[in-house]
């Protein structure tokens, strides 16, 4: 019989099944060694993305029931009458839910393992974690959280540098720390594209898929940075659902710039996973300004289409991603002036885009598939 991987995440949603959450457990179901079930409330009226990408992925449903301090109930209670038929737990970030779910957990079954998922930005590691503002109950945490760093099986990291400065944070996971990226679904990928476009048949784009126009998404220094470009034949397609109003800001900003009409088209969110899909296959420039993201999903979509990534440097796997900046390139956050010049230079010169474009797409086969990305994860988890 094969062992039980269960991933806890109370909040997740229908988009998390595409997403480390719901992709790392389904890959690990469909190498064929583990049993994979996501356990949350049911937070969307449907989980339509367990027919697609994550169709080796079940999903078991709480019933909320309140917390107890600071813990949800329906974790608890779940944890103590599954925990002997769980073999494997998987969790995400080390907060103090997660050491007490944990500890939970192995009080109920001791043989049992634990597999923690860090997703933090690099610069979190070097940051004392504060669990409460309350020095007794900060002291009291920490203590837990050193029994629950000695106790858990394996601890991973998004990025080469996360990998080293975790173990420089928590020096007792020296020999637990393994590198695990995020990735793509190649399965479903390439069956609904076999071929991606080429570059020749590729379109003039931009494009840039998020919550547009969220704050933390810093969509304005795009928008400010296209002010500035020339784009003869080219426009800038955002694609994702649209917040604070920033389609008025958008129509504003070409009143103000006639030059922009019919340079940026505002498509909005796009569910379907091949439609969103088309956008990166047909674009050659794909851009996110996010001040921070701890790895950024999208870039492997983009690349494996052939995109030419541009980032900034507030995103921790950036470098690792392109890399070292071979694939791509990044700037200071906010500096619009600097991300003009980058487009202008790759609108002007598009071979430098033509030379990466097939390196992109082997970056993306080497590192970032999930089938391999978990490859390491199974044979520790399989001792």
């Amino acid at each position: 019989m094969k062992p039980n991987f269960v991933t806890i995440f109370p909040v997740a949603q229908n988009v998390h099944l595409i997403k480390d959450v719901g992709q790392i457990a389904n890959a690990m179901a469909k190498n064929g060694i583990f049993k994979s079930t996501l356990v949350c409330y049911p937070n969307s009226k449907t989980y339509d993305n367990l027919k697609t990408e994550a169709n080796h992925l079940k999903i078991e449903f709480l019933k909320p029931s309140g917390r107890f301090l600071f813990m949800e109930k329906a974790v608890l209670s779940y944890l103590k009458e599954n925990a002997k038929n769980i073999d494997v737990l998987h969790l995400f970030h080390l907060t103090k839910e997660t050491i007490y779910y944990g500890l939970h957990y192995l009080k109920h079954n001791k043989k049992g393992k634990i597999y923690l998922k860090m997703d933090v930005y690099n610069e979190t590691l070097k940051q004392e974690i504060i669990y409460s503002k309350k020095w007794i109950f900060q002291k009291f945490h920490k203590l837990k959280e050193q029994s629950f760093l000695k106790k858990i099986s394996v601890v991973s990291a998004e990025n080469p540098i996360s990998l080293d400065l975790l173990k420089q944070r928590f020096p007792i996971l020296e020999n637990k720390a393994i590198l695990v990226t995020n990735g793509i679904n190649v399965d479903f990928i390439s069956k609904a594209f076999p071929q991606p476009k080429s570059f020749e048949e590729k379109e003039n784009i931009i494009l840039s898929v998020g919550r547009i126009g969220a704050e933390e998404k810093n969509y304005k220094m795009l928008m400010d940075s296209i002010l500035g470009c020339d784009l003869n034949d080219w426009k800038l397609v955002l694609v994702g659902p649209i917040e604070n109003n920033f389609d008025s800001y958008v129509e504003q900003k070409i009143k103000e710039h006639p030059h922009l009409k019919d340079k940026i088209e505002l498509v909005g969110n796009v569910e379907d996973r091949v439609a969103l899909y088309q956008y990166y296959n047909r674009s050659k420039i794909f851009c996110l300004t996010s001040p921070f993201e701890s790895f950024g999903i999208a870039f492997i979509e983009a690349m494996y289409f052939g995109n030419y990534i541009i980032g900034t440097d507030g995103m921790s796997s950036f470098d690792y991603i392109s890399n070292d900046l071979e694939l791509g390139s990044r700037v200071s956050v906010n500096d619009e002036e600097a991300l003009t010049l980058q487009l202008n230079e790759l609108i002007i010169h598009p071979e430098k885009m033509e030379e990466t474009y097939s390196k992109v797409q082997q970056q993306v086969a080497e590192k970032f598939y999930w089938s391999e990305i978990i490859k390491n994860l199974e044979e520790v988890l399989s001792k």
